[in-house]
């Protein structure tokens, strides 16, 4: 009997999301993940002595919201709106669009090409065209 687990595989899919520079937005981000059942995690950074200095008010933070990759579509969804966020920039993330212009772009290119007509030998050495 074979085991499931193998000690070779990863499974940590977890990326860097976004950076929250207020205690406000970090509430509503969290809120909305929690309404939508999206899993993450927060980093903290820590301040240096000059943003320690000069914020009074204590309101100002820095942290990093890390979610699942596969997540990251739905998430960037639902933190539109939401002031004092920084997202990681991943590209083009929508794979059907990209395979999708890949099939426009290869359909653009034959209409140039110039296709020969096909012939055909007959038994007896002559030429036949289609």
């Amino acid at each position: 009997m074979s085991s499931i687990i193998q000690h070779n595989q990863v499974f940590n899919n977890e990326v860097p999301f976004c950076r929250v520079y207020s205690m406000e937005s970090k509430k509503q981000l969290e809120e909305r993940f929690l309404a939508h059942r999206i899993s993450y995690f927060i980093e903290w950074q820590d301040k240096s002595i000059l943003q320690r200095i000069f914020d009074r008010k204590g309101s100002k933070i820095v942290c990093t919201f890390k979610i699942n990759k596969g997540e990251i579509l739905r998430a960037r969804e639902l933190a539109q709106g939401i002031e004092g966020i920084k997202f990681k920039d991943y590209g083009d993330l929508k794979d059907s669009d990209r395979i999708r212009r890949r099939s426009q772009a290869v359909k653009d290119e034959s209409d140039d090409m110039d296709i020969p007509e096909l012939k055909f030998e007959n038994s007896d050495g002559t030429d036949e065209e289609e």
